[in-house]
């Protein structure tokens, strides 16, 4: 039987939209003949299913008319020769370079949005321009995926027919962090160290069921009291600097607890500095890029998610997996993961002080973290599992193909 193709373009990638692309191309390399048009930096995963075919793809994720025209011949070039059943696109900028190059030749394209089309108070180009834009491609898209319906709705107002649009929730690997949802609520003997490095601590027995295998502790558990962190790419549009002004008014009265930032990106220098403006330069710990988020999850007491602009968070989902209780600016797709005061709590985007308190709050309210911890583990189980995201996706690419036989 002959495999169908499948091209997957993607721009420069990095968090969320580089693991989703990710697990698509371990799942459906088993299925299909895929090829992987991308940046040289992004990472190419071992494929379960047989080798991937690479073409490495100098596209940036700004406006680079030169470059862009360079990049569109050789998109052109790897369809001829691939000639896809079916082109998947990952992201506006890789999309605006694609169609065109796919238009030539005919073959049918699905686009995954992930983020909003404008990011508040960072993008230089009017509303109109992407309007303009995507009039002009979108009768070279066959179909698109949002990942979440506050996408859906972005783009219904920008004009795409709601009749091409499927909204598919981003999914993740549930069974691994409810594992670490299981341990911590274990107690863990932690030895007293003068550094944070990590050390090998036993696990006690949970009611008499098998004892987890040993493990390396988190470091952030050797720090006493409660542990509040964050992750993502260090970019303005994840609200970070937020995270930071309400952390600096939680010191004053919780001098026990511990702040953190997973994540690497470019306003990080821009952020240590509001940590020495605010004093908070020893409270607030940048880690840098982790690749293990489970044990980075395990080690936490709150997750907090301040973003001004969000399609559907993928780190948010992990940290709702792992147990974890979740404060969250209401923006984009957040709200259709937690339920205000029934899985998480929810405050207004840019509201620093509404942020404070809710921290504050749950700080002081050790029942309820576990409640809300609870619930929200079982919610992302249910509605959020990768194995959901990708049946709903083959279904997807199933009726592009078989509509562009036709």
């Amino acid at each position: 039987m002959i495999r169908k193709k499948l091209l997957y373009v993607a721009r420069p990638q990095s968090g969320g939209m580089a693991g989703h692309l990710r697990t698509l191309i371990e799942y459906f390399s088993g299925k299909w003949d895929v090829a992987l048009a991308a940046p040289s930096r992004m990472p190419l995963p071992e494929a379960a299913g047989g080798a991937i075919k690479y073409f490495e793809l100098s596209l940036r994720g700004d406006l680079a008319p030169l470059k862009d025209l360079a990049v569109f011949w050789r998109l052109v070039g790897i369809c001829r020769q691939k000639a896809p059943s079916l082109v998947h696109v990952h992201g506006f900028k890789a999309a605006a370079v694609t169609l065109p190059a796919t238009g030539l030749l005919g073959c049918p394209v699905l686009v995954t949005v992930h983020n909003s089309l404008l990011y508040p108070g960072q993008s230089l180009l009017p509303l109109n321009f992407f309007r303009q834009i995507l009039k002009a491609l979108d009768p070279l898209v066959s179909r698109y995926i949002a990942v979440s319906w506050a996408l859906r709705q972005e783009l219904e107002g920008l004009g795409i027919d709601p009749a091409k649009i499927d909204t598919i929730y981003n999914g993740i690997d549930t069974d691994s962090f409810a594992k670490i949802s299981d341990f911590r609520k274990l107690p863990v003997e932690i030895a007293p160290l003068d550094d944070l490095r990590g050390i090998d601590s036993p696990n006690k027995r949970a009611q008499g069921k098998k004892e987890l295998q040993r493990q390396e502790i988190p470091f952030s558990s050797k720090l006493p009291g409660l542990k509040v962190g964050t992750a993502g790419r260090l970019v303005f549009h994840k609200g970070f600097d937020l995270f930071i002004r309400a952390a600096a008014k939680v010191a004053k009265d919780h001098q026990e607890v511990s702040f953190f930032i997973a994540g690497e990106g470019p306003e990080r220098s821009r952020l240590e500095e509001l940590c020495n403006i605010l004093g908070m330069r020893e409270r607030i710990i940048f880690l840098g890029h982790v690749s293990c988020m489970p044990e980075y999850l395990s080690g936490l007491d709150i997750y907090v998610q301040p973003s001004r602009s969000e399609g559907l968070s993928l780190s948010l989902l992990e940290a709702g997996a792992a147990g974890l209780p979740l404060i969250a600016s209401a923006v984009g797709g957040i709200p259709e993961i937690i339920r205000h005061g029934e899985t998480g709590i929810l405050f207004p985007p840019e509201n620093v002080d509404a942020l404070e308190k809710a921290l504050s709050w749950l700080i002081s309210q050790p029942t309820s973290r576990q409640k809300l911890g609870d619930k929200i583990a079982l919610e992302i189980k249910r509605r959020f599992a990768k194995e959901k995201m990708l049946k709903e996706t083959e279904r997807v690419y199933e009726e592009v193909v078989s509509d562009n036989v036709r």
